[in-house]
C-alpha cells in the first residue's frame, strides 16, 4: 500500500538547530517508535502489479522496455517526443553571460530533425558508465540567473551504468543519441552507450533473473588496471546489476581471486564499439542485496538515512540527488518503478490525502493517519514522512533551500537560505 499527502503550500519543512532534537536524526530512533516495523507491506508480486498500474496511468512517462521496445518506429512519433522539449522562451545564461540566439540555431542543427526517416530503425543499447540525460544535445550549463551555479535547465537526470536504453535518433555530428529509458527520455553522449548487435542480447541482459541491488547510498567498484573501462565505476542506490551465471564464474577475474566476491556482468564496448560484457567483482561486504529488499517500513527508513547529509544535486548534478531522485532511489531498492519527477510521482496509485483547505487541526489529524515512509508533496517538492515527536511532524528529504521567515524580498517572498543537502526537518503547520 502506498500513502501520499498532497499539500498546497500550507505546511512547509522548517529548519532548527541540530541541538534541539538530536535523536530524530537517526533511523533507529524512528524505527523504535513504529508498530511492527519489519512487517511486509507488499510482496514482490504485489509490487509488480503496482508497477503495471503506474505504467497504465502514465504510459508516456514510465515504460517496461522489454515489452514496448520495437525494432522500428514511425518517424513522426520520434519527432513528436523530441519536440516535447521546447527551447526556453526567456533569457538564459552560461557562466554569467547571456546566451545568444545563435546558440539555439546550432542546437537545432545538431538535433538533426530533418534526418529522421519516415520509418526509423531503433538501436538497443546499455549505458557503459554513469552519465546525464539532457534536454538538448549540449553539455553547456544553462541557467535563468547569471549568478546561479546549481540549476542547469538542460539537465534531465542522471543515468547509472548498465541501464537499458533504446536509441531513437542520432544527432548530426553523431556525438549525441536521443534515447528512451524506462523512466525518462532525452539526449545522451553517444560515447557513453554500447549498442547491441542483436535485440535478443540486449533483452536477455535486461531480463536477468539473478542480480544485485545497490543498497548503499552509492557503490564504487575497485580500481582495476586490467579493465580500465570499468575501473572505479560508480552506481547509485537502487541500481540493478546482473550476476554472472554459475558456469560463467572463473577462479580469477582481472588477476584477482573471486573468493569472497559477487561476480557481476557489466556492459562495455568492444573493439568495434559494439556491446560486450565484462566480468567484475563486488566484495560480499559491500552494501548490496541479492534481489530486491523486503518492503517494510523499517527498510524504507533505513535506506533514507543512508543518504543523510549528502549534497543536493538538481537532476543528478554533482553526482548527487534532488528530492524526487532521493525518493525514487529509495523505492527502487524494493523493485518499485517510480517516475523520475515529483509532479509525476504525485500521480502514483495508492491512498491519497489532501491538505487543500484544511486548518491546522485537520492537518494534524491527516498526518496522524500516515504511516512512516509515506510520501508528502508540496508544489515542486516531495518528502519522506518519518513520524511525530513532541508534537512535531518530521520528514527527511533532499532540499535545495528553505525560506527565512525573518526576511522577505521586494516581492514579499521569504528570502531563500541554501541547504543543498539531505536533511531531517520538522513540518511547520502554521
Amino acid at each position: 500500500m502506498f500513502f501520499m499527502l498532497l499539500g498546497c503550500g500550507s505546511g512547509r519543512p522548517s529548519q532548527r538547530k541540530r541541538s534541539v532534537f538530536e535523536d530524530t536524526c537517526t533511523a533507529e530512533f524512528w524505527i523504535r517508535k513504529m508498530p511492527y516495523p519489519d512487517k511486509s507491506i507488499m510482496s514482490n508480486k504485489q509490487i509488480t502489479c503496482f508497477n503495471r498500474e503506474i505504467r497504465n496511468r502514465q504510459p508516456q512517462v514510465v515504460q517496461d522496455l522489454a515489452v514496448t521496445a520495437q525494432k522500428e518506429i514511425p518517424g513522426e512519433s520520434i519527432q513528436a517526443v523530441i519536440n516535447e522539449k521546447q527551447f526556453p522562451q526567456k533569457l538564459l545564461y552560461h557562466k554569467g553571460q547571456q546566451v545568444e540566439e545563435s546558440f539555439y540555431d546550432v542546437l537545432l542543427q545538431e538535433m538533426n530533425l530533418k534526418g529522421i526517416k519516415k520509418c526509423s530503425k531503433v538501436q538497443f543499447a546499455y549505458s557503459i558508465r554513469g552519465t546525464s540525460i539532457r534536454s538538448f544535445p549540449s553539455i553547456v550549463f544553462v541557467t535563468d540567473d547569471p549568478t546561479d551555479n546549481e540549476f542547469d535547465l538542460f539537465q534531465e537526470t542522471a543515468l547509472d551504468p548498465a541501464e537499458p536504453v533504446i536509441i531513437l535518433h542520432q544527432s548530426k555530428s553523431r556525438k549525441w543519441c536521443f534515447i528512451q529509458t524506462s523512466f525518462c527520455r532525452g539526449w545522451v553522449p553517444a560515447a557513453d552507450l554500447a549498442v547491441a548487435a542483436a535485440r535478443k542480447t540486449w533483452l536477455d541482459y535486461l531480463r536477468a533473473e539473478h542480480f544485485l541491488v545497490v543498497t548503499g547510498s552509492r557503490l564504487r567498484l575497485g580500481y582495476n588496471s586490467y579493465s580500465p573501462e570499468i575501473s572505479e565505476m560508480e552506481f547509485l542506490m537502487g541500481a540493478k546489476i546482473p550476476l554472472a551465471a554459475q558456469n560463467e564464474v572463473p577462479n580469477v577475474v582481472d588477476n584477482q581471486s573471486t573468493e569472497g566476491c559477487y561476480v557481476v556482468k557489466l556492459p562495455a564496448r568492444g573493439k568495434a564499439e559494439e556491446l560486450i560484457f565484462k566480468l567484475a567483482l563486488i566484495p560480499h561486504v559491500s552494501d548490496v542485496f541479492v534481489g530486491y529488499l523486503p518492503y517494510t517500513k523499517a527498510e524504507v527508513i533505513k535506506q533514507a538515512f543512508k543518504m543523510q547529509g549528502e549534497r543536493y544535486g538538481w537532476g543528478g548534478l554533482f553526482k548527487s540527488r534532488d528530492c524526487s531522485a532521493f525518493v525514487r532511489d529509495i523505492y527502487r531498492c524494493f523493485g518499485f518503478q517510480l517516475p523520475r519527477n515529483s509532479r509525476e510521482q504525485m500521480l502514483l496509485p495508492g491512498m491519497t490525502f489532501a491538505l487543500v483547505g484544511a486548518n491546522r487541526q485537520q492537518r494534524k489529524h491527516l498526518l496522524d493517519q500516515l504511516p512512516p515512509g509515506s510520501l508528502l508533496f508540496f508544489p515542486g517538492h516531495v518528502m519522506l514522512y518519518l513520524g511525530k515527536y513532541k508534537d512535531e511532524y518530521y520528514v527527511i528529504h533532499a532540499i535545495a533551500y528553505y525560506g527565512d521567515k525573518k526576511k522577505r524580498d521586494t516581492d514579499g517572498n521569504y528570502v531563500p537560505l541554501p541547504l543543498n543537502a539531505v536533511v531531517v526537518s520538522p513540518l511547520s503547520l502554521r
